[in-house]
């Protein structure tokens, strides 16, 4: 437990530090030791994340690329390879644990210094947003998520074939990669108010009466999709009883808020775009709210637009005092939902134990 909150404190300081253009190096010193120490946890831990021993077991088990089987393949083509390559060389789980998070990091550098106004607050939102569930319990689809956003920078570049070259690998970790690839085309745009507002409306109506959204699916998608696919497993969160929070909770309260003063205050490229995956991400949350996986999936990557919108609104305060009163409270929403996370019985994230320990 002892290295959350270290974790957590390292952060609080150099996000804080980075903020004051004296202090910006030191700054910088915090998050770097921030990032070596979520290598280790990333790489050394054992047992901690839902579906470690279920997947190191799978690693153990995987046959060699070149006697690879159809039982092989229970998850995307991607990470069944990369686990048979190194398999086949005899690299422990723990190596591919590394490569992972290599690959997470290098996409989210190269996504946070174009996106981002204030890298270390970016950096450091992540960790507290994110970083637990994306590389303990949904690794692949963490990796996927990485490629999502990559595609997104490449995309408003126009580098248009690069980015859906992204989605395609990021597909080859986790399938909903691909749901993005329409998501691309509608989301440069500023629409009128009007229609952001009869959209959310429509959707909390929806999400308020999810008996009728698993009528339809029951009535009409079932009956095409069929049982024996990956898709009936995100949208059959309904028929298990799995169903998500309805209410204005204070997630949800916060995405809509953030996405609203966004909306208000930025007319750049960028930032339109930004905001309207989010939006995507809170609509999406609502309408599939009947279906927990799915829904879960889409919206978390969507939400970390707000890695890039919040330190956006945060420069905008030019007196320092009143800077640091907005960075500490972004922090503490931070702290609450990573603790949140941390104490989820499904998380399995304590004990933290390591491989020397075992």
């Amino acid at each position: 437990m002892e290295i959350y909150f270290f974790l957590l404190l390292v952060g609080i300081i150099g996000a804080l530090l980075s903020q004051d253009c004296r202090l910006k190096n030191i700054g910088f010193y915090f998050i770097s030791i921030c990032i070596l120490l979520l290598f280790a946890m990333v790489v050394f831990r054992y047992d901690v994340g839902a579906d470690y021993l279920s997947y190191k077991d799978y690693y153990n088990r995987i046959h060699s690329v070149s006697k690879l089987t159809a039982e092989d393949f229970f998850v995307e083509p991607g990470y069944v390879i990369l686990s048979s390559l190194l398999r086949s060389i005899g690299a422990p789980f723990e190596i591919l644990s590394l490569i992972l998070f290599s690959i997470i990091v290098y996409n989210l550098r190269r996504t946070i210094f174009y996106f981002s106004d204030n890298v270390p607050l970016s950096i450091v939102l992540y960790i507290f947003l994110f970083f637990l569930s994306f590389n303990f319990n949904l690794v692949r689809h963490g990796v996927m998520v990485t490629f999502v956003w990559k595609g997104c920078f490449l995309w408003l570049e126009n580098e248009k074939k690069k980015a859906v070259v992204s989605l395609v690998v990021g597909a080859m970790f986790h399938v909903l990669s691909l749901f993005f690839l329409p998501i691309l085309l509608i989301s440069s745009k500023k629409y009128p108010t009007y229609i952001y507002v009869c959209i959310l409306v429509l959707s909390f109506f929806v999400a308020l009466h999810p008996d009728t959204v698993i009528s339809l699916f029951d009535a009409l998608l079932f009956s095409m999709i069929g049982m024996d696919n990956r898709l009936f497993f995100y949208l059959n969160g309904g028929h298990s009883g799995e169903l998500n929070e309805t209410s204005l909770t204070m997630g949800m309260f916060f995405n809509i808020a953030i996405f609203g003063a966004s909306y208000l205050l930025f007319s750049d490229r960028k930032k339109i775009f930004l905001y309207n995956i989010l939006f995507v991400g809170i609509v999406f949350f609502l309408l599939f709210n009947s279906f927990g996986a799915i829904s879960q999936r889409i919206a978390s990557t969507c939400y970390m637009a707000n890695i890039f919108i919040i330190p956006s609104i945060v420069n905008l305060v030019h007196v320092n005092r009143w800077r640091f009163l907005c960075v500490a409270i972004v922090l503490l929403y931070g702290i609450l939902m990573f603790s949140q996370e941390i104490f989820k019985d499904s998380g399995n994230y304590i004990p933290f134990t390591t491989i020397f320990l075992m």
